[in-house]
Formats: C-alpha cells, structure tokens, sequence
C-alpha cells in the first residue's frame, strides 16, 4: 500500500507533537485538540495519504471546509482546514497521493495549517456536531500523532 505525506510543502517549525497543534492538547470549555496540525503555505496542495472513498465533505471552521477519506484498512481520517474549492464530491474514489484539495484561510493571523483527525473506522455516523461545544466526536477516534509518525517515517526513510 503506498502513503503519502499529506502535506509536502509542510513547515516543520510548528511541530504537529507542540501544543496546542498536538492531539489532545487544552481547548476552549474544557474540549481537547481532537487532531493534529500541520502548517503550510496557503494555497498549498493537500493530498490523499493512500487511496479510499469520500464519505463526508462540507463547513469546519472559519471559512475552511472538511473532507472526511474512508481510507479501508488506515481507519477513516479528516482533512480540515482546507479550501472550499472543487473538493471531491461525497462518494468519489481517490486514488493515494491525489491531490484533494489545498490549504485554506482561516483569517484572523492564524497560520495556514491542515487540521488532520484519524479514526478506527469502527464506528458510524457524523464525525462532529459543530453547533454545540464542546465538539462531539465519533467515539472511534485514534491519536493522529502515531499516524503521522508512521508517515513521516516513510517520507524520510528514516525510522527512530
């Protein structure tokens, strides 16, 4: 099975491990960071990291939109924070590595960044409930730092 770093024009100054870009870092009202951060030039690509079917796309924050990869066997993971143009539509098959859309605006100052949220695939239904705080969240979700980790390993063939 191939992988792909989600984000090749990463900037790694930021570390996806740093709170509060890490998984579980402290959020507003007592909620944690469900995902992890990587942070990217805008406009940037943003790609499939292997292949799957697209399950879930629409709002996620600020202006930003989601789209959610049925990815088989990697679990179901959550690319957000991306531009809201020409995404896949719901039910497209993606092949790994394809472009699936590029890193958005959030405003404000804030960095432009990929949010990524990785889930067993074992449960169904919505990935989040935006209209109450704090976000609930499929009860199937995994900490997205080890598959990072795992893809990082095999971007710079080096494993520690």
């Amino acid at each position: 099975m191939n992988n792909y770093w989600p984000v090749p024009e990463w900037v790694s100054t930021q570390s996806y491990k740093q709170s509060p870009r890490s998984f579980g870092s402290n959020r507003s009202k007592g909620r944690v960071h469900a995902g992890c951060d990587l942070y990217a030039p805008l406009d940037s690509p943003v790609l499939a990291i292997t292949s799957g079917r697209v399950v879930e796309s629409g709002f996620f924050y600020l202006g930003t939109s989601q789209l959610t990869i049925d990815h088989g066997a990697l679990g179901v993971v959550r690319y957000g924070e991306i531009a809201p143009d020409n995404l896949p539509k719901v039910g497209a098959l993606i092949t790994a590595g394809q472009q699936i859309g590029k890193i958005g605006s959030l405003g404000r100052g804030i960095h432009p960044m990929l949010h990524i949220e990785h889930y067993s695939g074992q449960s169904t239904g919505s990935v989040t409930n935006l209209k109450k705080a704090p976000y609930f969240r499929r009860g199937d979700l995994l900490d997205c730092t080890k598959l990072l980790d795992s893809l990082l390993c095999l971007r710079n063939k080096e494993c520690k």
